[in-house]
């Protein structure tokens, strides 16, 4: 049993055998000794072989053995430690820039925007540092979660030991109180840790999101406020340029008038020409061709001398109409430069009116500039929040998932408390039974096993000459079986455990005590009517224990 150190520490046993489903026959402790003996003496080398003589194995002891485990609470959770420190438990982690001193200046410096925009800029890429896995190293700990799942409901069946129990081993715990707690302290810092940083992490991504919330909302009241008064003073700067513009109108709309006017009077005396240059064109073709058609008549009337006159009449006309349509052309090119000039003074006149016009504007351009100029650097800075703090929360909340990742792990490797602050050292029964021949000593470990009862499949085996007792017990559990490879590795690797282990095996064998013995032959008997045992089987066994 565990010895106190002046805290609450009990001591507990579980059960070696349950029945199965399946099976409604009793199973007592006599039956469980009767059946372990009996699979320990099947597993014995009998010796004989025809070519090469083989020696028998002597059972050298049978022993029932508690290995212990330890229930270490820690807070609302416990802790399961391997009593006998048979590997150790590495919780892996990863280190972050200190949450508290961010928090801290987030804080102070979210007094006003100017510092606060200038501690995002400062703190954008603080998470962003490497993060260095760090181990926590517990000797003892068992980790494993499918062996804490087993192990919780395993631990249930235990019944408290109040006395060292009869014809039973307990092994002692190369673990002590002192030594767990260690591991617990440092394993609970950890967990503080974790758990502070976690708050930290959540309080600093609320915290960030809501004061750039807050100072969001002022920029954009301000925007709207600088705005309204940039109108307002666009407005009454409007009033004041309007009159203006309208005499620059104005004068402009005279100027244009007096213009058109001028070169107007220029295209009359050009036009009244152009039109009566045409009028004498189209009477002197009108000639031409009557004189034309006279040269014809006076040739069809053999009037040669008529057809000449009138022919060099029609030529003489020609040459007046030439001279005419010169004239033409030089006044079509009058006019055209007259049109020129004039399109070119009322374009001179539009730019000079847009000129003025924009100087008289240039007030109200520079207001208007400085409230678009405004409104830009308000929708920059918003952008400019929500992009840093979006980048920083971010991040806040990738490294608080790690956090609760980690969390989660130290979940994993705990088990949820239900004891109180109470230690408990349970121990977890395994027979052994040790075998030597010669020089040499193997051991046979059975563990925490579930009864069967006897079915087709069994009796089918003995048809066929096969032990049917083998299948009357199977390992009840998968990783808590790994206690089995644990005390076989001691074996090999610590030869003071071995000699632990023998000495209390020797002085614990169940085969030199009668009264054990005397179950051990009950039991038997028992056995061979449930129909596990043959004849021949129970008569060799039964020799056994003379």
């Amino acid at each position: 049993m565990s010895e106190s150190s002046g805290l609450e520490l009990k001591d507990f046993v579980l059960p070696f055998s349950v029945l199965s489903m399946n099976r409604k026959e009793p199973f007592s402790l006599d039956l469980e000794v009767a059946t372990v003996f009996a699979l320990s003496e099947l597993n014995r080398t009998k010796g004989g072989g025809y070519i090469m003589k083989q020696s028998e194995e002597k059972m050298a002891f049978l022993a029932k053995i508690g290995y212990p485990i330890w229930y270490f609470p820690i807070g609302e959770r416990a802790l399961i430690f391997d009593g006998l420190n048979k590997g150790s438990y590495n919780l892996r982690y990863v280190s972050i820039p200190e949450v508290k001193t961010f928090l801290d200046e987030l804080k102070q410096s979210s007094k006003n925007i100017e510092t606060y925009e200038a501690f995002l800029s400062n703190y954008l890429r603080y998470f962003e540092a490497p993060m260095n896995p760090k181990d926590l190293l517990v000797r003892g700990l068992i980790g494993s979660p499918e062996f804490l799942n087993e192990f919780q409901s395993f631990r249930r069946e235990a019944s408290e030991m109040v006395e060292q129990p009869k014809n039973m081993v307990l092994l002692n715990s190369v673990l002590d109180e002192p030594a767990m707690r260690s591991g617990v302290i440092d394993l609970e810092r950890l967990q503080l840790s974790f758990k502070e940083e976690n708050i930290s992490l959540k309080r600093s991504i609320r915290l960030i999101n809501k004061i750039t919330h807050h100072y969001i909302r002022e920029i954009r009241i301000k925007a709207i406020a600088d705005r309204e008064e940039y109108d307002a003073k666009i407005k009454n700067q409007d009033e004041v340029i309007a009159p203006k513009i309208a005499a620059i109108r104005e004068e402009h709309d005279n100027q244009t008038i007096s213009v058109t006017n001028s070169i107007n009077k220029q295209i009359l005396p050009v036009q009244r020409e152009k039109m009566k240059l045409e009028k004498d064109r189209d009477q002197t073709i009108s000639r031409i061709e009557k004189f034309k058609i006279e040269a014809k008549s006076r040739e069809k009337a053999g009037d040669s001398v008529g057809e000449k006159r009138w022919k060099e009449k029609s030529n003489d006309t020609k040459k007046e109409l030439s001279d005419i349509e010169e004239q033409l052309k030089r006044n079509e090119k009058m006019l055209k430069n007259i049109e020129e000039q004039k399109s070119l003074e009322l374009v001179r006149l539009h730019s000079d009116l847009e000129t003025s016009v924009k100087g008289a504007r240039q007030p109200l351009l520079e207001l208007e500039a400085s409230r678009d100029a405004k409104s830009l650097i308000h929708k920059q800075e918003i952008e400019k929040l929500e992009n840093q703090t979006k980048l920083i929360s971010d991040k806040l909340g990738e490294i608080s998932k790690l956090r609760g990742m980690d969390l989660a792990r130290y979940e994993q490797v705990s088990l949820k408390g239900d004891l109180g602050a109470l230690i408990v050292l349970f121990y977890v029964p395994f027979y052994v039974a040790s075998y030597r021949m010669d020089l040499k000593t193997r051991y046979l470990i059975l563990p925490p096993s579930v009864v069967n009862p006897i079915g087709f499949s069994t009796k089918l085996k003995g048809a066929f000459g096969r032990a049917k007792i083998k299948g009357i017990l199977a390992p009840r559990f998968g990783s808590l079986t790994l206690l089995m490879d644990n005390i076989q590795a001691l074996i090999q690797q610590n030869s003071a455990f071995e000699t632990e282990l023998a000495e209390k095996g020797e002085k614990n064998d169940l085969k030199q005590d009668n009264s054990v013995l005397e179950k051990v032959r009950n039991g038997l008997d028992y056995l061979r009517n449930e129909g596990w045992l043959s004849e021949k089987e129970l008569e060799e066994l039964k020799l056994r224990t003379v």
